[in-house]
């Protein structure tokens, strides 16, 4: 059989390749106990090695690892850690709301925190009689080009965010805590001086995964902090690799996010359409976002 699969060739009866693995272990384990001799022991040892090389390959890799890591890890893994995740929300989120709301109020810290250069570059894109889509692409050049700086930018900000938790998690903390408050300020400036209905169907279409992407790679950040901060009953090194390896599933499903986000907001929201369809797909996203996170990858119990 290992022939077989190493050639490429098809074999009927792989479903019995598990079983077959498992007794070669058997016999391997029997083989050294009994003393069995070493040219015996070397050959179970040799097929108890390539077979599970086999069964790791088909296991870890390609696309169905991929399928298996989008569909079931990832969001298991989001809701494995309940008061993580409504941690970051709470340090991305109640800056974001605060800013939104307390700006038509008293503009001044908003103003304070944007700086004079970031406040005339949101009035040339979200102005009164200004077309955010006619400036990036007269930015950027082509839909494309927008679409590859976003996966840049973006997913960059995410992996910012997961590597600062390795000061103790309080990197990300401020990471995080940073990007609520500048979003937030900057939407509540152009509530405040610019035109809203320039700005928000623009952003409507994939504000859900890039957000919520930036909110899970706080979760990777923190997770690889606590691991260093609270280590257990490991020293600080394997507890970091244990820690690093949950980390690790999270960062990777918010930077998939996250590009996913990039591919909307480069092709979909750069398209001239009417507001309403904007909002609509919006709202959409938001409800298959958090409905993924939500139940992706739940045991279905039988009756």
């Amino acid at each position: 059989m290992l022939d077989q699969v190493e050639k490429g060739a098809p074999v009927p009866d792989i479903a019995e390749f598990p079983t077959l693995f498992r007794q070669t272990c058997h016999d391997l384990s029997v083989a050294q106990h009994r003393m069995y001799g070493a040219r015996l022991v070397d050959r179970l040892n040799t097929l108890a090695i390539d077979g599970y090389r086999v069964l790791e390959r088909r296991i870890t890799g390609g696309w169905e690892r991929l399928y298996q890591l989008l569909a079931r890890d990832f969001p298991r893994e989001v809701r494995a850690e309940p008061r993580l995740f409504w941690l970051c929300m709470a340090i991305f989120w109640l800056p974001f709301f605060f800013f939104i709301l307390w700006t038509p109020i008293d503009p001044e810290w908003t103003m304070a925190l944007l700086g004079p250069d970031t406040m005339l570059k949101m009035e040339d894109m979200y102005g009164h009689g200004t077309s955010p889509l006619e400036a990036k692409r007269e930015e950027f050049g082509s839909d494309f080009f927008m679409f590859a700086y976003y996966i840049f930018n973006n997913v960059g900000i995410d992996l910012r965010t997961f590597a600062s938790g390795l000061l103790g998690g309080v990197g990300t903390i401020f990471v995080l805590l940073f990007n609520g408050l500048m979003i937030g300020a900057a939407a509540g400036y152009v509530n405040y001086a610019c035109n809203p209905d320039t700005f928000w169907p623009f952003v409507a279409g994939h504000s859900a995964p890039e957000l919520m992407g930036i909110v899970i790679s706080g979760m990777a950040g923190l997770r690889l902090g606590w691991a260093l901060v609270h280590p257990g009953n490991y020293d600080r090194r394997t507890a970091l690799v244990l820690g690093g390896r949950r980390a690790l599933l999270l960062i990777t499903g918010a930077a998939l996010m996250t590009a996913f986000a990039a591919i909307i907001e480069g092709f979909w929201s750069a398209t001239p359409m009417q507001s309403w369809i904007k909002y609509t797909f919006g709202a959409c996203m938001w409800i298959l976002v958090l409905g993924y996170l939500a139940f992706s990858g739940r045991e279905r119990h039988a009756a």
